[in-house]
């Protein structure tokens, strides 16, 4: 799984896009790989690529994420800039749990 995963992460990079769709990005890479893969999605904003990273793992998101979306029963519930400082969990329940309308920064 593993090999496969970083194989269609090195495709998708080979044209140095401009927009970068991810879906569990981390998933069967081993830590070295998966620390190594953060850096990389960090330093992307540098080179003025934008990467949209769909994940149900809140941890991934925190050590990645410098701007998070939330979508809840098909609504974006929250949208805005992160930090370290924020509890993602806490934000995350509460938006699911105010499936209607949700809130914004």
């Amino acid at each position: 799984m593993g090999m496969k995963q970083r194989l269609g992460i090195a495709l998708a990079l080979l044209s140095n896009p401009k927009l970068l769709i991810l879906y569990e990005p981390t998933n069967g890479l081993d830590h070295i790989a998966i620390k190594e893969l953060r850096e990389l999605i960090r330093g992307f904003s540098q080179q003025g690529t934008t990467v949209i990273l769909s994940s149900h793992i809140l941890s991934e998101v925190e050590h990645i994420a410098d701007h998070i979306g939330i979508i809840a029963s098909g609504h974006l519930g929250y949208q805005g800039a992160f930090d370290s400082k924020m509890d993602l969990e806490q934000l995350f329940m509460k938006v699911v749990s105010n499936q209607q309308g949700g809130f914004n920064e």
